[in-house]
Formats: C-alpha cells, sequence, structure tokens
C-alpha cells in the first residue's frame, strides 16, 4: 500500500480536530440555573382591530420605501443617460 503516508496524517488530523460540540445553551448565562437568565416573555396579542391598523401602517411604509427606490433608481438612470449622451456629444462620435 503506496498511500499511508496521507491516510496517517488524514487520520492524525482528524484526531486533532475532534472536539466537544458546544450548542447555544451550553454558553453561561443561558442555562436558567444561572443568575443571569432571562426568562422568556410572552407578549399579549393585539386585538383585531390594532392588528388591522398595523398592518395599514406597514403596508403605507413599505408603499412609500417602493416609490423611493423608483424615484432614486430612475434618477440615477437619467442622469447615467445625460452623462454618456454628453461624454459622446462632446467626443463628436456619432452614438450609434
Amino acid at each position: 500500500m503506496g498511500f499511508g503516508g496521507s491516510v496517517s496524517a488524514m487520520l492524525a488530523s482528524l484526531r486533532q480536530n475532534k472536539r466537544e460540540r458546544k450548542t447555544r445553551f451550553d454558553k453561561k448565562g443561558l442555562d436558567v440555573n444561572t443568575p443571569k437568565h432571562k426568562p422568556f416573555v410572552d407578549f399579549n396579542k393585539l386585538s383585531a382591530s390594532n392588528e388591522i391598523k398595523l398592518k395599514n401602517k406597514i403596508r403605507r411604509s413599505k408603499k412609500i420605501y417602493n416609490r423611493r427606490i423608483v424615484l432614486y433608481t430612475l434618477l440615477a438612470l437619467i442622469i447615467l443617460g445625460l452623462l454618456i449622451w454628453w461624454l459622446f456629444i462632446d467626443s463628436g462620435r456619432p452614438l450609434i
């Protein structure tokens, strides 16, 4: 077997890389028995009218955000087009 060196190096590497796997709950401060533990907070549900108001508010803000993005994109494209047009006019070469 002519692959003894590579296999032994692989096994040594695997042996050295072994470690205990830790989870989020093993960390200090997240265990229930530690004094710094923060209990789970269950928030009250919204009433139907408040939920509708919140949904409408989120939709309005999303619509305003989307309009701004479209406006900025169009403005950037117009400026880029004018810049390219100005560069070609200034150079004296035809656009097509």
